[in-house]
Parts: structure tokens; C-alpha cells; sequence
């Protein structure tokens, strides 16, 4: 029996390469689906990441779909193998949105990601007491969000940068997020140190987007990209909740911006004088 599940980086991933050889027969979801013996449901959630495969059956389907190469077929049964994998996130279902679920499942797969920031430090570059105090501000349907339990999972998630053969990230954070004094001095104080010794390190970019810029390409706001190999996905997130771009072409519009961003950022050692001149005036 296949069930529903998260999606993953990897069960995306599976489905995309599903979807692509289905086109590639020039079969429809519907014509598929027949040929498969599945309802048109099924075979978009599978597609799209949302439900798992078992292997007897993902046999079958190669088969019909007349996928001969071994190789290939070997790839797509370890995706589909792997792809149902619980991550460590799972045990804050009760704490965190499905978007941000999803989101965490991807940046724990990704080997690059290219974030920009308006208002806040990126997630990842966070002091842990910096993302207290962003987590005290948050509101949702007038609960009191759980500070410390939101602080640990992001405490948890910057672990992705330190593992064997992390990602690359690549992050354009505005001088506002820096002069923005969330907790108070001090606790500024601190994330503006973080920010020193992280962008130090081999896998982690930190270009500063100065007010002097005026206007620039990323006034609709903050977003973020992670990239696997031949999979990418845009998270654009707002008050309550965040959204997934997969289509290519979306994607490659938030490439667009991103580069254009990059181009006019400061450089990664002229945004470290920025830094320091911040940590000297405050």
C-alpha cells in the first residue's frame, strides 16, 4: 500500500522524474493513469512528492512506461526508497506549519541555496539569542508562539552548514535586517559577531544589500531557493504561511532577481567592514 507523506527533497525529486518520462511519451495524467491502472489523484500526488511508492509497484510502473536502462532504474528505486525517510523535524509536527515542515525536509537535502533577506538575519546565520527574540514576536490566530521550542529548531537546522559536505549558501541581507535591533542592543551585538565568524566559513556567502542601493530588484520581498542537483525550489513566505514555486520558469525569475541582487550587493569583504563598523557603533 502507498501512502501519503511529506514531501521530501527526494520524493520530489522521484516525482519529477516520473513526470518527465510520462511527457516524454507524450501520455497525459489521465492516459497514464489508465495505463497504470491508477486513479488521476494518485498519480499527481506521486508526481508531486506527496505520496510514496513501494518498490513492486514502482516496478510495474517503469514497466509500462518501457524504462529499459538499468541505471536509470536503479536511481529511481533508490529515490523511491529513500524518499519516505523521517527527519528529525517530524518530532515538532505539533509546533510548526506544514509549509515549514516542507521547507525544512528540502533545505536538509539541499547542497546550495541562495537566500535574501529584507527584514531579518537568514535562519541559518542566526544567534541563538537573535532568533529567540524574532520567535517572541511572532503571532499566530492570537496564541503565544512556544519561543524556546521554535529557538531549538532553528538551532537545529543550522546544523546543515557544519555536516560532511554541507551546501553552499548564499545570503543578501539588507542593511536593515542589520540595524534592526531585535532583542536590544546586546543581543544585536551578538548576532552581528555571528555573522563575522560564519562568513568566514567555505560553504557560506554573506553579501550586505546597503541603503545607498535605493531602489533594487527584491522590493517584493524576501525568498529563498534551494537547490539538489537538477531539482530547485522557491520558498516565498508571508505572515501565515509560505508557498512553493517548482515550475522552472518561476524558479528561473527568482534566478533573475537573485543575480541582480548579487550584482549590486556589496562584496562579501566590503560587507564585512559593514559589519564591523555596525559592531563598533553599537
Amino acid at each position: 500500500m502507498e501512502n501519503a507523506q511529506r514531501p521530501t527533497m527526494r520524493s520530489r525529486k522521484l516525482g519529477q522524474r516520473l513526470r518527465a518520462i510520462r511527457e516524454d511519451r507524450g501520455l497525459t495524467l489521465q492516459k497514464a493513469a489508465r495505463l497504470l491502472n491508477r486513479t488521476p489523484s494518485s498519480l499527481s500526488k506521486l508526481e508531486t512528492g506527496k505520496r510514496g511508492i513501494r518498490r513492486p509497484a514502482l516496478e510495474h510502473m517503469l514497466d509500462r512506461y518501457e524504462i529499459v536502462d538499468l541505471d536509470e532504474r536503479q536511481v529511481l528505486y533508490d529515490l523511491a526508497r529513500d524518499s519516505g525517510k523521517k527527519g528529525w523535524w517530524l518530532r515538532y509536527e505539533s509546533k510548526l506549519s506544514s509549509a515549514t515542515l516542507d521547507y525544512i525536509s528540502v533545505e536538509a537535502e539541499a547542497t546550495s541555496m541562495n537566500s535574501f533577506q529584507l527584514h531579518l538575519i537568514p535562519g541559518l546565520l542566526q544567534a541563538k539569542e537573535y532568533a529567540r527574540a524574532v520567535n517572541a514576536c511572532g503571532v499566530s490566530q492570537g496564541e503565544s508562539p512556544d519561543v524556546e521550542a521554535l529557538t531549538e529548531i532553528r538551532m537545529r537546522r543550522q546544523q546543515v552548514l557544519f555536516k560532511d559536505d554541507p551546501p553552499h549558501l548564499w545570503a543578501i541581507v539588507s542593511e536593515a535586517a542589520l540595524r534592526q535591533r531585535f532583542g536590544g542592543r546586546d543581543v544585536m551585538k551578538v548576532q552581528l559577531r555571528r555573522l563575522m565568524e560564519l562568513s568566514i566559513l567555505s560553504n557560506v556567502t554573506l553579501q550586505v544589500l546597503p541603503f545607498s542601493v535605493g531602489g533594487h530588484a527584491g522590493l517584493n520581498g524576501s525568498f529563498t531557493t534551494l537547490i539538489a542537483n537538477d531539482l530547485s525550489v522557491t520558498l516565498v513566505e508571508n505572515l501565515t504561511t509560505g508557498w512553493y514555486l517548482e515550475d522552472p520558469d518561476e524558479v528561473r525569475s527568482y534566478d533573475v532577481v537573485f543575480n541582480h541582487l548579487r550584482a549590486v550587493a556589496l562584496s562579501p569583504s566590503d560587507s564585512r567592514v559593514v559589519i564591523e563598523q555596525l559592531l563598533s557603533e553599537s
